[in-house]
């Protein structure tokens, strides 16, 4: 019998991590850093600082992740310097991931609907060699990064922006409340497409299109079939709950408690 143990992570802003450890450490989950405030990752960020924090939660056995800033922020502008700008924040980021020594990275797209859908190539043209970039300054880091879905209608989006990308460097994280809400496709249609290249889940449960972000249980998101999705492609995501710390606890305790806080793969 195989048992597939998922790691779960609770999102936290930066200042709140160290208040929260005992409770990580008790619960048996890891941190994800957000990083939203351009100010504090350009200017008011001491890298030793946070390496030190970075070391503490490492000793402890606690998972290190980095969610990097997005707004204001537009990867495929053809506004050269909002693109420079962009770039500089995400390299900053990177640094900060590397000081704490996080596996991950995970930068949303920039994609809106309304925005690129009728430009669609052109987009692409203009954010690669930007994202090239960054994944070079990444891997001379050694940090992964990952690309989380913002308005995309379809996981497709996400899949040719990464053809054009070194795939050793780089792959997906699905937000499934971004998913639920822009997508009239399936969670278990974007899982399934996704595949093997998905390795994060920013995991809440939501309404029908609404991208709000709810505690488990508060919303209508089908979990018992996203999970379900995962098996069936033995797939083993590394899951952050999105939503306050609090919230995110009681929800590993309703996973846990469905039973599918780790699966069968034999059984599917």
């Amino acid at each position: 019998m195989t048992a597939s143990q998922l790691d779960y992570f609770i999102s936290a802003p930066y200042a709140a991590v160290t208040g929260l450890i005992d409770q990580l450490g008790e619960a048996g989950m890891g941190v994800e850093f957000e990083l939203n405030d351009p100010e504090w990752i350009l200017k008011v960020c001491e890298l030793p600082a946070v390496s030190r924090l970075g070391r503490t939660l490492r000793q402890q056995g606690i998972g290190r992740l980095v969610q990097g800033p997005f707004y204001d922020l537009a990867p495929g502008s053809l506004d050269p310097y909002i693109r420079e700008h962009t770039q500089k924040l995400y390299i900053r980021t990177l640094d900060i991931a590397a000081a704490l020594e996080a596996e991950f990275v995970t930068f949303f797209t920039g994609y809106n609907t309304l925005l690129h859908a009728r430009v669609l190539d052109q987009w692409f043209e203009v954010c690669r060699p930007l994202w090239r970039r960054v994944l070079d300054y990444a891997a001379r880091l050694d940090v992964r990064v990952l690309f989380a879905n913002m308005f995309e209608d379809e996981p497709e989006i996400q899949l040719r922006l990464l053809d054009g990308l070194p795939p050793e460097l780089c792959g997906v994280c699905l937000d499934v409340a971004g998913a639920y809400a822009f997508s009239k496709k399936k969670i278990t249609s974007w899982v399934n497409l996704l595949g093997g290249r998905l390795e994060l889940v920013y995991l809440s449960d939501a309404r029908v299109r609404d991208s709000e972000r709810l505690p488990l249980g508060a919303g209508s998101f089908p979990l018992k079939d996203f999970y379900q999705a995962c098996m069936k492609k033995s797939l083993v995501p590394d899951i952050v709950f999105k939503m306050a710390p609090e919230q995110a606890f009681d929800s590993l305790q309703l996973v846990r408690k469905k039973g599918l806080g780790q699966y069968q793969i034999e059984l599917l």
